[in-house]
């Protein structure tokens, strides 16, 4: 629920979380600790409406498993890449996942070069 009068933004915020062995480690590019991550998920997302149930479900908390979850479908071994969100109206959307290691880019369909594996 949101406060009375309060109004979303109407143009979408995208926003890019790197990745370090499973540990978000950079918003946009800047450095940041684990905790500094959270709070700035947390005023991001909470301009677009995304509220939590209590510190166990808070939105940066949902953002950065979300995020997890898609990079580990495109890496290989210790997590580590970049996932772009997208943030609109109450909700944190992955937009894409980027593991350099990975075997398989999923931009341009090709596989790796299997004569240096």
């Amino acid at each position: 629920m949101t406060p009375d009068g309060f109004a979303f933004p109407e143009d979408p915020e995208k926003l890019v979380v790197t990745f370090d062995e499973g540990v978000p480690v950079a918003i946009d590019g800047e450095t940041v600790t684990l905790l500094e991550a959270f709070q700035e998920l947390n005023r991001r997302l909470g301009a677009f409406g995304l509220e939590g149930h209590g510190i166990y479900a808070g939105p940066a908390a949902l953002a950065l498993v979300s995020a997890y979850e898609e990079l580990k479908k495109v890496g290989i071994g210790q997590v580590s890449g970049e996932v772009r969100l997208v943030l609109h109206h109450g909700n944190a959307v992955v937009s894409s996942a980027r593991d350099e290691r990975a075997l398989y880019d999923f931009t341009t369909g090709a596989t790796f070069d299997r004569s240096v594996a």
